[in-house]
């Protein structure tokens, strides 16, 4: 039986995850959920318990809903994700796929992922730009990043990391499927 104050403790950490995954803060949640930075704060924290309305709103204010973050479901300490049972998220318009390698890790603040480029489609011209940092090895075929007016071209075995806060892009290059581990902080959720 899950002890009161673990169960406290499981939401709060859960929000803060969810939060971070989406790259939202504290004052975005206040803006959009009408619950204070201070209280969402306290109850990631573990230091007070949402009410079911502040909970609705909280979620709301992230796209979700609130039964994620009180499902009975067990976040383990640790995570074993098989390459079967991956979550992956596609990007059909200019040939990507992510593949998350973690899962169920409460408080995550990196996030590890597989991104597989198909050959031959660019990405729109449109570039992304957030807080953080980002990693890449690059583990198959040719790959250009592009960080703000700068092109780098990496070959398998070579990595980057860099400052999210620059506008970014990613392409393939090659003629055939490129691969890379990508590691994103704030983690970016799947």
């Amino acid at each position: 039986m899950v002890k009161k104050e673990e169960k406290k403790n499981e939401i709060g950490s859960r929000i803060k995850q969810f939060r971070l995954a989406k790259g939202m803060t504290l004052k975005d949640i206040e803006d959009r959920a009408k619950v204070s930075a201070t209280h969402v704060s306290e109850i990631e924290r573990g230091m007070t318990s949402p009410t079911v309305g502040a909970l609705a709103k909280i979620a709301a204010a992230m796209d979700t809903d609130a039964a994620y973050f009180v499902e009975k479901k067990n976040i383990s300490k640790m995570s074993v994700v098989h390459k079967s049972g991956r979550k992956a998220m596609q990007f059909k318009d200019w040939g990507a796929t992510y593949y998350s390698l973690t899962s169920d890790i409460p408080n995550l603040k990196i996030s590890f992922l597989e991104v597989e480029l198909e050959p031959g489609i660019k990405r729109p011209e449109e570039t992304s730009k957030h807080d953080g940092e980002e990693f890449a090895l690059v583990t198959k075929g040719v790959m250009e990043i592009i960080i703000g007016d700068e092109k780098y071209i990496l070959k398998e075995g070579d990595s980057i990391h860099y400052k999210a806060t620059k506008p970014h892009a990613m392409r393939n290059i090659g003629d055939a499927k490129c691969r890379a581990i990508w590691v994103t902080l704030p983690p970016y959720s799947l």
